[in-house]
């Protein structure tokens, strides 16, 4: 399990070869009235609600600790020559300079080590990191049920309904009264880990089609529309009887532990609902569920796309890249993946288009990008004084409020600046992708074990088979039975 997460990373991972000289930053907008000539960044380049005067300790030589399972997420070395980390390294040359504080930034990327050392820590009660950047699915299976964490909604200084805070990340992660981690523009590698959909414009251009930027924008880009055009697209190319990723064309070319996930959950897919008290309930619209699963069953099964289950990828990890490859080389209309994979596509000759995940019907309220269970989020140990969890508090404000100003610009420019994404569309697709994002409870509560809130759709469409109704509907009672202890965890009976 622990590979099968880590292994979406390797397209974030990815950004470090990205070349400096990408193109010029979207437009900022007009100066302020009254800036005489400042910039946007040096203007508000941090909430200016916050105000370290406030606190009850001087923040002049404070040391700030953070421990990050993702380096994107912390500043690194001067002068980069990778764009998002030149700006990370920006943001906190700005931090340390304006607030007179330092950082302590340690990386380790074992997930499991990480959860170690924040159980060891507030077990001991030393108090040694003041933010953690945890692996999502091992904050909210690990840590967050054994009073490891902070609840976040105590912390003074920080505003999670401010526009740089994920509100959808606060819906998946809110259980009752208690929210024990959070991601937002702080973490560029969990923006970076969120399903997006990328089709060829050489190949729409050749066709005669318009591209579905208009659609997408007035929230019409749904299954139907990708069901319709890639309708008859797999071909044989080369005549020889079979259809192969080495030499023939596809409608679609998918790895199943990015685009099942992707497209299911994406189509508003969830067997949880929230009752007057924000308690997740097990309540499945087995109707709709299977509704939204046939129409991924049409697009990937039936329609004979480049599909790489998970048996596949366990006994060929290159698998992996071969989905990759049959798009970077012209032979696939769309692409369901993550915004991340767009860095290993810079030598691709076509160029591509970047489409939120599609609605499942324009009924469908918001386009859901669903974030990969690799995702760093942002916790707070429990184990700092109160004096410390102060400076917690408003160096998380400060982070991702400075984060807004100061880098998300920058990753809109890896995205959707790249060499074969030159247009102004794609950038205004990331913005959407990026601000609607889904995070299902049941995906990152049950993970990693045989629920099929977690995995219905991956395991059925592994299976080939046609429906799930019977998975759900079989595991309901030990569904609720574990969810009964999951709420337990948090103090819930």
């Amino acid at each position: 399990m622990k590979i099968r997460l880590l292994c979406i990373l390797l397209g974030v991972l990815m950004l470090l070869a990205v070349l400096a000289g990408c193109v010029d930053k979207p437009d900022q907008g007009e100066t302020p009235e009254g800036s005489q000539g400042v910039t946007e960044e040096e203007t508000y380049w941090m909430n200016p609600e916050l105000d370290p005067e406030k606190l009850s300790v001087s923040l002049q030589g404070q040391e700030i600790n953070i421990l990050a399972y993702n380096k994107y997420d912390i500043s690194p070395e001067e002068n980069s020559s990778d764009p998002l980390e030149d700006a990370v390294y920006r943001r906190d040359d700005k931090l340390k300079a304006e607030l007179g504080i330092e950082f302590n930034n340690q990386y380790q990327p074992d997930f499991a080590v990480i959860s170690t050392n924040v159980k060891n820590d507030v077990t001991a009660g030393t108090g040694e990191f003041h933010i953690v950047y945890q692996h999502m699915i091992e904050a909210a299976r690990s840590l967050a049920p054994g009073n490891y964490l902070y609840n976040l909604t105590d912390l003074e200084y920080v505003n999670f309904d401010n526009e740089w805070w994920d509100q959808d990340c606060k819906k998946g992660f809110v259980i009752g009264d208690s929210m024990m981690m959070v991601c937002g523009d702080l973490l560029p590698s969990t923006m970076l880990i969120t399903a997006t959909v990328l089709f060829n414009k050489n190949l729409f251009d050749r066709n005669g089609w318009d591209y579905p930027y208009e659609d997408a924008r007035e929230g019409n880009w749904t299954m139907d529309d990708m069901l319709e055009l890639t309708k008859d697209q797999t071909k044989d190319l080369n005549g020889d009887g079979r259809i192969f990723h080495d030499d023939d064309f596809f409608g679609v070319t998918a790895w199943a532990a990015d685009a099942d996930f992707n497209l299911f959950f994406g189509s508003g897919a969830t067997m949880f609902s929230y009752d007057e008290d924000h308690l997740p309930v097990f309540d499945p619209d087995t109707d709709r569920l299977q509704a939204i699963y046939e129409k991924i069953y049409e697009l990937l099964i039936t329609q004979n796309s480049f599909h790489v289950i998970w048996a596949q990828y366990e006994t060929d990890p290159g698998m992996y890249n071969k989905t990759i490859d049959v798009f970077r080389d012209g032979r696939a209309l769309f692409f369901p993946t993550y915004l991340s994979t767009t860095t290993s596509l810079r030598d691709m000759v076509d160029d591509y288009g970047i489409l939120p995940n599609p609605k499942y019907d324009e009924k469908q309220e918001d386009y859901l990008g669903f974030v990969n269970g690799s995702a760093s989020m942002a916790c707070v140990p429990g184990s700092l004084s109160d004096a410390n969890l102060e400076v917690a508090g408003f160096m998380m404000e400060a982070l991702a409020s400075s984060s807004y100003h100061m880098t998300t610009d920058t990753l809109y420019d890896v995205v959707a600046k790249s060499k074969n994404a030159r247009d102004e569309e794609s950038a205004q697709m990331v913005d959407i992708i990026i601000r609607h994002k889904v995070f299902d409870f049941g995906y990152s509560h049950f993970s990693g074990q045989d629920f099929p809130c977690f995995n219905v759709a991956q395991t059925a469409l592994q299976a080939n088979r046609t429906s799930i109704v019977k998975e759900i509907t079989n595991s309901e009672r030990r569904t609720r039975n574990e969810l009964k202890k999951i709420l337990r965890a948090y103090g819930y009976d």
